[in-house]
């Protein structure tokens, strides 16, 4: 019962930190051109105002900070790890946990540099 619950909320964190990543990254690809891309050389290269810029920038931060974890977003990884298989184990430390590190220092300080 208690691994059901676990990954139940697993699955709910990791889908509502989804939900920011998919707006921002439609935000990011239709904003401003007449085609729209995501191709990272052009977007780096797009400039966006400051406002939408810390609006973006805070979509992906809370995305990134439930896979990455960070307070208070990060209440799912001990009953996950508590309760999942050491295979699973391994696979949540050895990759979503970094995932989120990734996206916060590639997509955050990159592409959107004046929001930080």
């Amino acid at each position: 019962k208690k691994r059901l619950y676990s990954a139940t909320k697993f699955i709910l964190y990791t889908a509502g930190g989804s939900v920011f990543l998919l707006m921002g990254v439609l935000g990011l690809a239709l904003y401003g051109s007449n085609e729209p891309t995501l191709n990272f050389e052009t977007l780096v290269n797009q400039s966006y105002p400051v406002v939408l810029e810390i609006i973006f920038y805070i979509g992906f931060f809370i995305a990134f900070a439930v896979k990455l974890p960070i307070i208070p977003l990060h209440t799912w990884l001990p009953d996950t790890h508590g309760e999942a298989h050491y295979s699973t184990c391994m696979l949540l430390a050895g990759i979503l946990l970094k995932m989120g590190a990734y996206g916060l220092i590639r997509i955050n300080m990159e592409l959107l540099p004046h929001a930080h």
